[in-house]
């Protein structure tokens, strides 16, 4: 259905803006037009487009038959351009229609070739009748009653009334001399007007004839105007206008005269004097055909697959032309350009399909359509322009390799594919944790200190990393929207900067290609996050700083998942934040808050930390039922905090289909305490309770207690997620990482019960590892923490191991548990020394040992 009414009777005096006035009661109005001739004389009538056809169709049945002033409009839906229910043209004032055709002399090149085929046709309809008429009287000359029949049946007015009825009886001499007679006196007047038309010629001669002397005379005399008196030179004036006066009036006498001759003059000459002027204009134009014009166009946008998109409404976003043009096929690029004055669109746009045959069908659907109020005009576009290559020649001689290999670098920049979203740069964690922790850079990557430095730096990344998460959920950031495919068109993150940029040197980088919202930089400073208000100026400072060096390093560039943040950019809010971050001093405080170390070791081990006693118990975790949709976890924890030693409390949610982006409460959730014996007597207290009208239901939970096993506060339990074993595969390990780097670096997350790195025959590992953990707690938390985590610049994928469920696996593996506890050999073990026996033989070094091929070893 159209969005877009015509409007008929309008009064004579309307407004463009009383107009848009009237009819934006009842709708968001994009577009108005009054429409005039090309005198400037108003129609009446007149087009108003609104945002949605549903706004148009309200309007259309409350506004007709109403009345503005004293005029009672007519108000109907406007028909698309082309469309078959359109009545046929009939105005003077439209192009095309015969009235028009007539009244501006435009001759229509069908009707003209239609009129002279009938015309050709009836010319030789009469030439055969009048062949035919001549042969008749040729045979009946001489019959005197057939031409008395011809008389009678003459027609009446080619008879004369006081024609004589006896004319048929007249003798031949008498007609002879009644002929005879008839023509002298026609020889008589054509003497008479021949020489009176000489006499007038004579004339005309003599008197020109006369002048250019009395000119001559003039111009050889010379005479002194000055000498002569006001009436003598008043009287020569009279004489010289009257003289010019009297030949034009012969001319036009003669002008005059030649029109009403009666003077056979050929008709070419005829139309080439009459249409001569016209003709000439006719050709300049030289209008085609247009089915020629409908093919190029074609053939140019399947060269180029690119639409411009013209006439659209100044409150369109792209998302509209996306979903628009994106039903018929999908779409590389919409690029719509904004007005730096006012950030709105400036009424153009184009669109990049992937495939050129779905931009020839977008082409063949959307020209001339109704868009949001407006017709479209879709048009081939260019090819897009490609971006301006650095100096190929400096000083003479030609770009480096490393040169191009940043260009190459550059043009790649905006794939879709990244390694790591959260990539930070090694030398940034380092300043970042040295400040942290108060030591030097040298100290911390020192090979003196135990431990590797390799494993000391990843460990430092983890925990940088575990922070800037925190930071970016407290401040709207949805991390797990990381994981989609979909980017968005306004946020970018920035990636690999120095640690030594703060927020607002990321902000005046930016700032320059457009308008910003919100800017966030962790306090560790090794990534940020850049929202524009824009899609266009985002795309803009894109292009120009992807890889551009920022200091000492060049940043990395990535646009960041589609609704990245959870809420609308609120100005005052970003402002506040703002302020609250300036001094050094709320830095520090920000980063001292943010530091929650992800798991400590040492306590681990003794046991020492809190909660530890209930590592992994049942009995501490309430299910709570029967709670209203509107409930939060801070209402619940009001109610269950009168019980001391709680742990967390969780309700658990799903995506709302109607509303993306925001969560619904399925009507339970789980209440944590760090001791059986607080949720025994929580579970006694608060039996029955009414909450927000609603009567709890509360009973025992299966779960083991999440947030004392693995020190996360209850993060799984919140995000739903059920571990799957203890045992998880680390991929893509560095071939200069040992067993003993591994282990390090995963102990410090959870209590391991054995590493095992598969080495390959010829020497060295395989470049990945199995870890099996004590409880599948800890395995979800080493899973959760170190997914963003590089060793040795390399990024470490890890995962779930598979298990090994069937039977005879099963089997295998217990029995190859009892021989090695038994001290008999297994299959496994003669299988192995048969492989050592036969690399021994073939003269082949293995740095392999026992533990290499123990499936279940340390």
């Amino acid at each position: 259905m159209s969005s877009r009414i015509i409007v008929k009777n309008l009064p004579k005096h309307i407004t463009d803006d009383r107009f848009r006035e009237h009819f934006g009661n009842k709708g968001e109005v994009t577009d108005s037009k009054l429409i005039y001739t090309s005198a400037g004389r108003f129609r009446r009538f007149g087009y108003i487009g609104f945002r949605s056809s549903e706004d148009a169709e309200q309007a259309q049945q409350y506004f007709d038959g109403s009345f503005i002033d004293t005029s009672r409009i007519v108000v109907e839906l406007a028909k698309p351009f082309g469309d078959a229910a359109l009545p046929r043209a009939w105005s003077v004032y439209t192009k095309g229609t015969t009235l028009y055709n007539k009244t501006h002399g435009v001759s229509d090149r069908a009707a003209e070739e239609l009129a002279e085929a009938e015309t050709k046709e009836k010319q030789k309809n009469q030439r055969a009748i009048r062949s035919l008429y001549e042969e008749l009287l040729a045979e009946n000359q001489d019959d005197q009653r057939f031409k008395e029949f011809l008389q009678v049946m003459a027609p009446r007015a080619s008879n004369k009334t006081w024609a004589n009825d006896d004319y048929a009886n007249w003798q031949t001499d008498e007609l002879a001399a009644i002929q005879g007679a008839v023509s002298a006196r026609r020889e008589q007047e054509a003497d008479k007007a021949k020489k009176k038309k000489d006499k007038k010629k004579a004339k005309k001669d003599k008197k020109s004839d006369a002048k250019e002397s009395e000119q001559a005379e003039a111009a050889n005399a010379a005479p002194d105007l000055s000498a002569l008196s006001d009436m003598e030179w008043l009287r020569m004036q009279m004489r010289s206008s009257t003289g010019d006066s009297d030949a034009e009036a012969d001319e036009a006498d003669n002008n005059s005269a030649e029109a009403d001759a009666d003077v056979a003059v050929p008709a070419s000459e005829i139309t080439t004097s009459a249409q001569a002027e016209p003709k000439e204009s006719t050709e300049k134009p030289k209008r085609s055909d247009p089915t020629e014009n409908v093919a190029s166009t074609i053939e140019q946008i399947r060269e180029t697959g690119r639409l411009f998109i013209r006439n659209l409404p100044y409150l369109v976003t792209e998302d509209d032309l996306r979903s628009a043009f994106e039903k018929f096929g999908p779409l590389s690029e919409v690029h719509m350009p904004i007005s730096k004055d006012t950030k709105r669109p400036k009424g153009f746009a184009y669109i990049l399909y992937l495939l050129p045959e779905h931009a020839v069908n977008a082409y063949k659907a959307m020209d001339n359509k109704v868009f949001l109020g407006r017709l479209l005009h879709v048009l081939p576009g260019k090819e897009k322009p490609q971006a301006r290559e650095s100096e190929d020649f400096q000083a003479g001689f030609k770009s480096n390799v490393k040169k191009e290999r940043d260009a190459k670098k550059k043009a790649l920049a905006g794939s879709d594919f990244n390694w790591n979203s959260l990539y930070m740069s090694a030398d940034a964690v380092a300043d970042s944790i040295s400040e942290r922790l108060s030591i030097s850079k040298a100290d911390l990557l020192s090979s003196d200190a135990s431990g590797n430095p390799a494993v000391r730096l990843a460990l430092a990344e983890t925990h940088i990393i575990n922070d800037t998460k925190r930071f970016f959920e407290e401040h709207g950031v949805v991390l797990d929207r990381f994981e989609n495919r979909e980017r968005s068109d306004t946020v970018i993150l920035v990636k690999n900067i120095p640690f030594s940029v703060d927020e607002e040197e990321i902000r005046g980088m930016f700032g320059k290609y457009g308008s910003l919202g919100r800017v966030l930089v962790p306090p560790s400073r090794t990534i940020a996050i850049v929202e524009f208000m824009e899609p266009s100026e985002a795309r803009t400072a894109f292009r120009h700083l992807a890889y551009k060096r920022l200091k000492d390093a060049p940043i990395y560039l990535e646009r960041a998942p589609k609704d990245t943040f959870d809420t609308e950019y609120d100005a005052a809010a970003d402002a506040e934040r703002r302020e609250k971050l300036k001094s050094a001093e709320a830095a520090k405080e920000e980063m001292a808050r943010l530091h929650d170390p992800v798991n400590d070791p040492a306590a681990m081990a003794d046991g020492a930390s809190p909660g530890a006693g209930s590592k992994g118990q049942a009995g501490c975790v309430l299910f709570v039922k029967n709670l209203d949709f509107d409930t939060t976890e801070e209402t619940l924890r009001g109610v269950f905090g009168g019980v001391d030693d709680l742990a967390s409390v969780t309700i658990r949610r799903k995506k709302d289909p109607k509303r993306p982006g925001k969560w619904l409460s399925m009507g339970f959730g789980f209440v944590e305490y760090k001791t059986p014996e607080a949720a025994r007597q929580a579970l006694a207290s608060f039996q029955g309770t009414e909450v927000d009208d609603h009567a709890l239901e509360i009973k025992m939970s299966d779960r083991v207690s999440k947030a004392t096993a693995s020190g996360d506060s209850a993060a799984d339990v919140a995000g739903g997620k059920k571990p799957k074993s203890t045992k998880l595969v680390v991929k893509n390990i560095p071939f200069e990482a040992t067993r003993k780097d591994i282990r390090d670096l995963v102990s410090a997350f959870g209590q391991v019960k054995s590493v095992r790195l598969p080495n390959k025959f010829s020497g060295g590992h395989r470049g990945f590892a199995f870890v099996e953990f004590l409880t599948p707690q800890e395995a979800q938390h080493v899973l959760d923490t170190m997914k963003d985590t590089h060793l040795y610049g390399r990024h470490l994928v890890v995962d779930w191991a598979e298990e090994e469920n069937s039977l005879e696996s099963i089997r295998e593996k217990v029995g190859r548990q009892f021989a090695k506890d038994s001290g008999e050999p297994s299959p496994a073990a003669g299988k192995r020394r048969k492989i050592e026996a036969d690399l021994e033989k073939n003269a082949q070094t293995a740095g392999t040992g026992d533990d290499d091929f123990d499936m279940d070893s340390d």
